[in-house]
């Protein structure tokens, strides 16, 4: 495990680094009189994709999976073959805007901030259907977006919380565990 661990840290810190001095270098630029909205967008978009670029791992997986996610996993003679999102419950554009935002030089260490943030809040995801997935977009931009809870809640979406080992027996077939979950809304909270 040595040093491939340490490669794939190294390589997240540097991934980081980068998105932090981009960020700063364009901070004097992204609050001027010379930057318009559509300048704003475009540092966002970008600064939003590296984001998104950042290695993704279960242990992002907030536990949460949409309940219409469950059913279809239940109903499906073959749950390995249904599709499931990672939808990141925190929109890419909207971190990028809050990085902007920061007042960097409290920072001692601008890149290991961009990643504790990605660790606890830009990168984390929620398993959902396409569908939702989509149904989510519009309650996702900047603009309209104020939480997660209140973006799922406009979509219609309810989530349940599950461990990764439920969802590995749920995608293998296990009916029972998915009966018991919808049964006891409080498993695991």
């Amino acid at each position: 495990m040595g040093n491939s661990y340490k490669d794939s840290k190294n390589k997240i810190l540097d991934k980081s680094e980068v998105i932090a001095r981009t960020v700063m270098s364009q901070q004097s630029f992204y609050f001027s009189d010379k930057c318009n909205k559509n300048h704003k967008q475009i540092l966002e978009t970008m600064v939003g994709a590296a984001i998104w670029y950042l290695p993704q791992s279960n242990e992002l997986w907030t536990g949460d999976i949409s309940i219409d996610a469950l059913k279809k996993l239940f109903e499906s003679d073959n749950p390995k073959k249904i599709t499931l999102t990672k939808d990141h419950h925190f929109p890419r554009k909207v971190a990028a805007e809050e990085l902007f935002k920061l007042d960097w030089s409290t920072f001692s260490s601008p890149a290991e901030e961009v990643l504790k943030r990605y660790k606890n809040i830009y990168g984390r995801f929620n398993f959902v259907l396409p569908e939702e997935n989509k149904r989510l977009v519009k309650f996702q931009k900047g603009s309209i977006f104020t939480n997660p809870e209140d973006a799922y809640k406009k979509a219609g979406i309810s989530l349940r919380n599950i461990t990764i080992e439920q969802l590995k027996q749920i995608k293998n077939g296990d009916h029972n565990l998915i009966e018991l979950i919808f049964n006891n809304k409080n498993l695991n909270k």
